[in-house]
């Protein structure tokens, strides 16, 4: 019971948010929208973040549209903007809401709402098994 009254909150607390279709631009910014942490385009149910990601650093994430124009860009940043801050192990954004009391797994929404699974890939890392 208390899992359905958590989604029923986080789902009219983001109800604003666009949808993410493939083609979706996600980018990680940081909080004064100087620096771009990771940029990817949601690709067949997947969103994998290439960039760097320190550990407990606060971010934005701004989501826009496939035909988005270069002003929507501004105009994401300051309207929907999500507030976020890396998690320690690296893996997830930790999306802070007004209304809700702890973050919010960006992961685990966009995995339940959306439909798509976020994978944080740090550059430089060695995943490849050459």
């Amino acid at each position: 019971m208390i899992d359905l009254l958590f989604w029923f909150l986080v789902s009219q607390t983001i109800t604003g948010l666009p949808e993410m279709v493939p083609g979706t631009e996600v980018r990680v910014v940081s909080t004064d929208l100087l620096t771009i942490h990771a940029s990817a385009q949601v690709d067949d149910k997947w969103l994998v973040l290439e960039g760097t990601f320190e550990a407990g650093s606060e971010v934005q994430i701004l989501i826009l549209q496939p035909d988005a124009a270069p002003q929507d860009a501004s105009s994401a940043a300051s309207n929907q903007a999500l507030y976020a801050k890396v998690s320690p192990e690296g893996d997830d954004l930790l999306v802070e809401f007004k209304e809700l009391e702890g973050p919010l797994s960006f992961s685990k929404w966009l995995e339940e709402e959306r439909d798509i699974f976020l994978r944080l890939s740090p550059v430089g890392s060695s995943n490849d098994s050459n």
